[in-house]
């Protein structure tokens, strides 16, 4: 059987499912201009992997 190879984009509901927050979360970022980069291919919405890390690693904050 072949590896599963995992898209590198992804939708809105895996994109909230990656950030660990619900969709509506992300569809608030988004028309709040906070939220991850996307891609609009057509009609869809798609997040890349690297724009959601990227998102995560600029909003994580280290207390100490």
């Amino acid at each position: 059987m072949p590896p599963v190879v995992s898209p590198a984009y992804l939708s809105e509901k895996e994109a909230a499912a990656y950030l660990t927050v619900s969709l509506s979360t992300v569809r608030r970022w988004r028309r709040a201009k906070i939220g991850p980069a996307y891609l609009r291919f057509g009609g869809v919405l798609r997040y890349s992997r690297q724009s959601l890390q990227a998102f995560i690693a600029k909003n994580t904050t280290i207390s100490e």
